[in-house]
């Protein structure tokens, strides 16, 4: 499949939830403040003059980077999610476009974000190469993708898996494995990588509905996971972040 038909795939995909649900944000409070503590932890508190959140959707991921930016660009592929993302953030700008060909100049981009997006995205390490591309010298890339070393993530939301379902799943999407994506972030070029699983990341809902029943048990574990401390290795998301040397 070509990189354009995996696009287009996963544009009609999101086109089709935003009409058929009116959204998608798929944690409660408690996930975004979870990820933005990630964000801080490993970006910084201090505010870019421009940050890209790429697979911005409606804007879901707001609460990850409210007041650390002076100037946000949203870019997606679903013209039905910028739409509401537009309406929502009528100060920022938002673009149409493929996260392996951003309209942006070389070394314009202080952070580029990447929402929980690189997993849906089959030549992900292209992406990587393009956020390379356009950030300074010194820029901050960050990510947090579906972790595969998570047994949910594994048996429920990998293709290969037995007991696979596709429900709530864009046709492209599937977890990954850290080591893949440490592998990825430094052949496009970053240094100063850090990484880890994180756990504490509720779930407000999920598909098919009968695994909703199990939800609430599901987030309990979660939580524990992340007191334990097995969280960082084991936990349902991984998160990613390194920056552009000030150097070549």
């Amino acid at each position: 499949m070509s990189g354009a038909d995996a696009s287009r795939r996963e544009r009609d995909h999101f086109d089709g939830v935003i009409e058929a649900e009116g959204g998608f944000d798929p944690f409660p409070p408690r996930g975004w403040e979870t990820l933005r503590g990630c964000y801080e932890e490993m970006v910084g508190t201090t505010a870019v003059d421009l940050l890209l959140d790429i697979g911005c959707g409606t804007g879901s991921a707001d609460p990850i980077y409210r007041d650390r930016f002076r100037k946000r660009v949203g870019i997606d592929l679903s013209p039905a999610a910028l739409h509401q993302a537009q309406h929502r953030f009528p100060d920022d700008e938002h673009l149409r476009a493929d996260a392996c060909r951003l309209p942006c100049p070389d070394s314009s981009v202080d952070v580029v974000a990447f929402s929980s997006v690189l997993h849906h995205i089959p030549d992900f390490p292209d992406a990587l190469r393009e956020a390379h591309r356009v950030l300074r010298p010194g820029g901050a890339v960050f990510a947090f993708d579906p972790n595969l070393l998570h047994p949910a993530m594994a048996l429920f939301r990998h293709p290969k898996s037995p007991l696979y379902t596709a429900a709530g799943v864009s046709p492209n999407e599937k977890p990954l494995l850290p080591s893949a994506l440490r592998s990825a972030f430094t052949a496009a070029g970053f240094t100063d990588l850090r990484q880890h699983a994180q756990a504490d990341i509720p779930y407000r809902e999920v598909a098919p509905p009968v695994l909703n029943a199990l939800l609430r048990v599901y987030n309990l574990l979660d939580h524990a996971m992340h007191l334990s401390g097995a969280g960082r290795w084991l936990g349902s998301f991984v998160v990613t972040a390194a920056r552009r040397p000030l150097q070549a």
